[in-house]
């Protein structure tokens, strides 16, 4: 049996892991320090965070989280375990996790010296949630990453299944669904533009779960294939959308993963997305779904913010509607609604994804087991 004191983040993704551990293994979920999901978290995790910045400020500005435990080793949502007396595990959504957010910061050579000779001298392994993320942490460190190469192994989040199989049928409404809580990070006004303009040649429908502004609801209220959701709303009525979904629509211009495609995949949804980060390692084009190009997004052509804030770039979205994105998000739809099989088809390769491939619960706990392993025994 494997003891893992669990540092749990505020991401779905944590759930998965602690609600669904690899045999032999028990977490007992740390408190103190546990994450907090997105820019505006609770006022008590902001106060966590704020006093994490001033303990990194005595512990040489690494992201340092000072746990420390009885268990046999420790598994973290990011950061560095600078207290730790037992061996350790942190995971990675994107470089950013690990040595904190350090966009134009003037000490950033000495951040990673520190953050190297840390990773260096430690007994722990760190877990990229995928490849873009680990090609991040390559860029972020450039020559020093050849030093602690060997401590990178990437594994993927997973989704448990528990709807059951749906039967999707040929011929009848073809219902879109988008669902988000950030209407200008997430296109969906591209995507209520794309929609609108194909809505009045076929039988179709879409519900639009979001934040959406009076403005844009008025801009397209006479279209009453579209239906308003407003978010956020109760995680059952989301999942009743998925059942009664064809089709997943959902660009985004910020996700380091997009846990939420994973959700659609294990209902039997195809996707139609775009491309920036990991995207494509989850949407993989022409198998379980569609991947659109978008004109911009935060990252670089390295993995590293273009922004200096997310919201920068919601505003910049705001005022630069993607045309191009708009045009090919009305090619993709009108693509499956024509095709029945392939719409179908794309559904069920991403819900194997899901059930027993990469993304699932089994062949992720069968990596997360040997990483343990690996670390109690050496």
């Amino acid at each position: 049996m494997i003891n893992v004191y669990f540092r749990k983040g505020g991401h779905p993704a944590y759930d998965e892991i602690l609600n669904y551990p690899p045999d032999g293994v028990v977490y007992k979920e740390a408190t103190l320090f546990r994450g907090a999901e997105g820019p505006r978290p609770p006022i008590t995790h902001r106060a966590k965070r704020f006093a994490l910045r001033i303990y990194r400020n005595f512990t040489g500005n690494i992201n340092a989280i000072p746990l420390r435990c009885d268990e046999d080793l420790i598994y973290s949502s990011g950061g560095l375990m600078i207290k730790s007396n037992k061996p350790w595990v942190t995971d990675v959504e994107h470089v950013y996790s690990l040595v904190g957010y350090q966009h134009n910061n003037s000490n950033i050579d000495e951040i990673k010296s520190k953050t190297v000779q840390h990773i260096k001298k430690s007994r722990c392994k760190i877990l990229p949630w995928s490849y873009a993320s680990l090609n991040s942490i390559k860029s972020f460190f450039g020559k020093q990453f050849e030093e602690i190469e060997d401590k990178f192994e990437v594994v993927y989040p997973a989704m448990h299944i528990e709807n059951e199989k749906i039967e999707r049928r040929h011929g009848d409404t073809i219902n879109f669904l988008y669902v988000s809580r950030n209407i200008w990070g997430k296109c969906g006004h591209e995507v209520l533009k794309a929609f609108d303009s194909i809505s009045g040649k076929y039988d179709v429908s879409l519900v639009f779960l979001s934040n959406t502004s009076p403005e844009i609801r008025k801009k397209f209220e006479n279209n009453l294939k579209i239906k308003f959701i407003e978010a956020p709303v109760p995680r059952e009525k989301v999942l009743e959308s998925y059942k009664n979904a064809d089709v997943f629509v959902l660009p985004t211009l910020f996700d380091t993963f997009g846990f939420v495609y994973l959700e659609a995949m294990s209902y039997g949804l195809p996707i139609i997305a775009s491309n920036p980060f990991a995207v494509p390692e989850i949407v993989e084009d022409g198998k379980n779904g569609m991947v659109v190009g978008i004109e911009y997004n935060l990252y670089n052509n390295n993995g590293l913010y273009k922004f200096s804030s997310f919201e920068s770039l919601c505003n910049y979205a705001q005022k630069n509607i993607q045309m191009k994105l708009i045009i090919g998000l009305k090619e993709q739809m009108e693509y499956l609604i024509e095709n029945d099989n392939e719409r179908l088809n794309y559904g069920a390769y991403g819900r194997k994804l899901v059930e027993d491939g990469k993304f699932s619960i089994g062949y992720r706990n069968t990596r997360l087991k040997k990483v343990f392993n690996e670390l109690v025994t050496h």
